[in-house]
């Protein structure tokens, strides 16, 4: 048997592991903190590196603490809630920095203190179940099993205290669903439901009666072969910035830390530095989220949505709020960017899905926009399409790392990229 090593934990690394190294060997073990130093077992062997397991803590970091949740590390949600928020940011910032060099081959990036979260738990004003048949969970850490959780310690408390009526909810379906979400919303929660075929009229029935029994229940919306079956009222409110709130639908997608989504919306509109009457392009725009705090500026800017309901709930937001030079396209990005001409934008905002954005790089491109900037809840994407982006001339001055997700290794990130020349230019490592 292969004695346990001793080891000296380093950092986190991205994702459910941190790092540490022995006789000169990279060993990632997974739920260790930053100063720990450990006795571990190696499980795996890989080129270049060892993946261990921890057995005992002979002496804790300083940032370890107690996990706040009694389902941690069996549920996948949280990674990180053995570590200290402060070490927690650091180590985003960290991780942020290291992808850009390692991946886009930048190392003279400035990349600014990770933003805080107004609240380190109850953050989350949405969360996603997975559902098999009648039950309705997390996956296991690492794994595909289901964890069926009583609670949820960084959801909103609201949202915590109707698992069981989003559980119900899917047992008096007749339609089975593939994911239940629950929402905070005025005066209670909605519930959105994928299902995996068209819900009827026995559907509409059961969600009429779940809301006719839980009075904080406000409304559903049940959406699967292409059909969108809606009971009661399932708006939901997201702060953009003071004295502005965005109205959507719970089947839109928006930002699931509410109260941190003012400092992201604040983040892009610092490193953008929008001027009235400049001419955006706001890609990947939802409901608005940057699209209308830049309308309040009187920039020209346009969002562009796949979305349909995404967008005719951006539409109803401008004319809400007096915003009637906003405009909205529905449309693909490949679209939009082909329908423009080069030399007419001078920003664009880039928000893109988790994948990131690398089939858009080269039409954006050819655009010319003089800034770009680019939202990245990914740093290995962001990094990838900013290795792209400088292919075309494109170079990155700052990142404002924000911690949308504290207890997890997931961080959301706004990348400031300038034009600095008109031909394409090759990397220089």
């Amino acid at each position: 048997m292969t004695e346990p090593l001793v080891l000296d934990v380093e950092r986190l690394a991205f994702g459910f592991d941190a790092l540490a190294h022995h006789e000169g060997q990279v060993v990632f073990l997974p739920y260790a903190a930053p100063g720990d130093r450990v006795t571990a077992s190696v499980v795996a062997h890989h080129r270049g590196y060892l993946q261990a397991e921890i057995d005992t803590v002979l002496r804790p970091g300083p940032a370890r603490v107690l996990p706040g949740c009694s389902f941690f590390p069996t549920c996948g949600g949280c990674q990180w809630q053995h570590v200290a928020p402060p070490a927690q940011r650091e180590a985003k910032a960290a991780i942020v920095a290291e992808q850009l060099a390692r991946l886009a081959g930048v190392h003279d990036v400035e990349v600014l203190p990770t933003i805080a979260s107004p609240n380190d738990w109850g953050y989350r004003g949405r969360v996603t179940l997975v559902v098999e048949g009648r039950r309705a969970g997390y996956h296991r850490a690492r794994s595909h099993a289901l964890v069926e959780i009583t609670g949820c310690p960084i959801a909103d408390p609201a949202v915590s205290a109707h698992l069981e009526a989003a559980r119900e909810w899917l047992t008096r379906l007749r339609v089975p669903l593939r994911r239940v979400t629950i929402l905070t919303a005025p005066g209670g929660v909605v519930l959105a439901g994928l299902a995996a075929r068209r819900p009827g009229a026995a559907d509409r029935t059961a969600s009429e009666a779940l809301l006719a029994r839980l009075a904080t229940v406000r409304g559903t919306v049940l959406a699967g072969g292409g059909e969108r079956l809606v009971a009661g009222d399932p708006t939901i409110r997201l702060p953009l910035e003071p004295g502005l709130d965005l109205e959507v639908p719970a089947d839109v997608f928006t930002q699931v830390n509410p109260a941190a989504n003012p400092a992201l919306v604040a983040a892009v509109l610092a490193l953008g530095g929008f001027a009235r009457g400049e001419r955006v392009l706001d890609l990947f725009c939802g409901a608005g989220n940057f699209t209308l705090p830049l309308a309040r500026r009187e920039v020209a800017v346009e969002g562009v949505e796949r979305d349909r309901v995404a967008i005719a709930s951006a539409r109803a937001n401008a004319v809400r709020l007096g915003f009637h030079h906003a405009r909205f396209r529905c449309a693909t990005v490949a679209e939009a960017l082909a329908a423009r001409a080069p030399g007419s934008l001078d920003a664009l905002i880039l928000d893109p899905p988790r994948a990131g954005a690398a089939d858009a790089v080269g039409d954006i491109a050819r655009l010319r926009p003089r800034r770009v900037i680019y939202v990245a809840c990914d740093p290995a994407t962001l990094a990838r399409d900013v290795r792209a982006f400088a292919t075309h001339g494109y170079r990155i001055l700052r990142v404002q790392p924000l911690d949308l997700f504290p207890q997890t290794f997931h961080v959301e990130t706004a990348a400031e990229l300038h034009l600095t020349c008109t031909e394409r230019t090759p990397i220089v490592r």
